[in-house]
């Protein structure tokens, strides 16, 4: 069975005339799932199924791979271009069983200590397939026909990082998203050159507009030409093309909900004429700015036999504002809503000072009142404060949370939502030096429904449901 692929990915299968019905067999990423069908008649020859995904080897072998502030560690090796086909870290199993130490690992260590700036330009890729059980398609396998060389014109060399954070979902280019980057001027008549280093736990297919470029794969002077080149996590790509062209071109990432928060770049030839389809630039230019900018909004709340309580967020890629409230059905249960509103900072977003404001009442006996762990006293009869704080994120996701208020009471909080117990089961917990604490289940049915229970030191323990948007 021959199976090619077209440059425009029209399928073409050519069928021996042996009376025999080949499996054509697609199987999802995570190989949870798979379809087929048999292409041809007579005996039906089954294609060799996905080995199971060992996902946290994998796993385990992108973190080693990451420093705490999204850097890569390179393990001692001067990485300068990609060397390493990635599909041998996110899926150790195309390279056999793990003993005790992968052959990805192996082979890590040995090329440690090598100065991979000293190969050429063209020859830095490495091929996993020398070292797989199964075959697996990169772009070190693509070759030109004819010659792709550039013309001789000086070279403008550019360097970008994807970046981006998994748990908030947002992503840019060089920590910037398109609303806060300046357009990346280039001269008509020179190359350009890309060195493009994935830094986040996600592939990226990077589209360039108006273009096609280089991918220096290995080929040389017959290296092939492409206008998206998905680029795996912790990978880095040399692409490069010619300007021949005038006006300004979008380059971003191929997943539109990517592009759409941010991950893109503006390239503008220099001196260009005025584009007759643009009447008003400043218009056009808001209107891209406004994507990444746009607020997204997120709520939930849960109504249980002890209370009703929950949170609206509204955020972008830089800035949070929420409200989360505890409603009792009694006095003694109380009542208390807290306000953020913060701004995250650095290219991993773990950190995000804020300013709030905090307001509850509860109803204990005649002039009752509490001490928290610090020996500040804290009546919650009737509370209104401002404040000041900060939010990190912890390993494990935890939040850890620092506030000052301006009665002059300090409260250290560790939190963790939506831990996953199991496919539909989730746990959170929450525990701070005011002595307040709280866990919970919830079970979820839909997409916006869940059944939840939780235990809270104000409100007791209660059972319900919660919605969420």
């Amino acid at each position: 069975l021959i199976v090619a692929v077209s440059e425009t990915y029209d399928v073409i299968v050519t069928i021996p005339a042996n009376e025999k019905a080949f499996e054509f067999l697609v199987t999802s990423e995570d190989r949870t799932k798979s379809a087929s069908i048999f292409l041809g008649s007579g005996d039906k020859i089954k294609a060799k199924a996905m080995p199971k995904l060992k996902y946290f080897e994998g796993m385990k072998m992108m973190n080693g791979m990451m420093k705490m502030n999204g850097d890569l560690d390179d393990m001692g090796m001067s990485m300068s271009l990609n060397q390493m086909d990635m599909n041998t870290v996110m899926y150790p199993e195309i390279t056999g069983e793990i003993s005790e130490k992968s052959n990805t690992e192996k082979d890590i260590e040995s090329m440690k200590g090598h100065d991979m700036k000293e190969m050429k330009m063209d020859e830095s890729q490495y091929n996993s397939n020398e070292m797989s059980d199964i075959v697996t398609l990169n772009y070190s396998l693509l070759k030109s026909p004819s010659k792709t060389t550039l013309p001789s014109a000086p070279y403008k060399e550019l360097n970008f990082e994807l970046s981006g954070n998994m748990n908030r979902y947002v992503w840019s280019m060089n920590n910037k998203v398109v609303s806060e980057s300046d357009k990346i001027l280039i001269k008509k008549g020179e190359n350009v050159r890309m060195i493009i280093h994935n830094g986040s736990m996600m592939r990226h297919p990077m589209h360039l507009h108006g273009h096609d470029f280089r991918v220096l794969n290995g080929q040389g002077d017959y290296s092939p030409m492409k206008n998206i080149i998905d680029i795996m996590p912790m990978e880095t790509d040399t692409l490069e093309f010619a300007a021949t062209e005038s006006g300004d071109w979008f380059f971003h990432c191929h997943i539109l909900y990517h592009m759409m928060v941010g991950m893109g770049k503006v390239f503008s030839y220099e001196n260009s004429p005025v584009n007759p389809e643009i009447p008003n630039p400043k218009l056009a230019q808001r209107k891209l700015f406004a994507d990444d900018r746009q607020l997204h909004i997120m709520a939930e709340n849960a109504t249980e036999t002890n209370g009703n309580d929950g949170e609206v967020m509204l955020s972008n890629t830089r800035w949070s504002i929420g409200t989360e409230w505890r409603l009792g059905y009694h006095d003694y249960h109380g009542y208390e809503t807290e306000t953020h509103i913060g701004r995250y900072i650095g290219k991993m977003q773990w950190l995000m000072p804020f300013i709030g404001f905090d307001w509850r009442y509860r109803k204990f006996g005649m002039d009752e009142q509490e001490k928290n762990l610090f020996g500040q006293t804290n009546t919650k009869d009737k509370r209104a404060v401002l404040s000041v704080g900060v939010n990190y994120t912890l390993p494990m996701l935890i939040t850890a949370q620092a506030e000052i208020f301006t009665d002059g009471n300090v409260r250290f909080q560790l939190e963790r939502k939506d831990i996953p117990i199991s496919k539909r089961l989730r746990m959170s917990w929450m525990i701070n030096t005011d002595k307040e604490y709280m866990a919970g289940f919830k079970y979820i049915v839909s997409r916006n429904l869940g059944i939840s229970t939780h235990y809270d030191s104000d409100m007791g323990f209660g059972a319900g449901i919660t919605l969420g948007y």
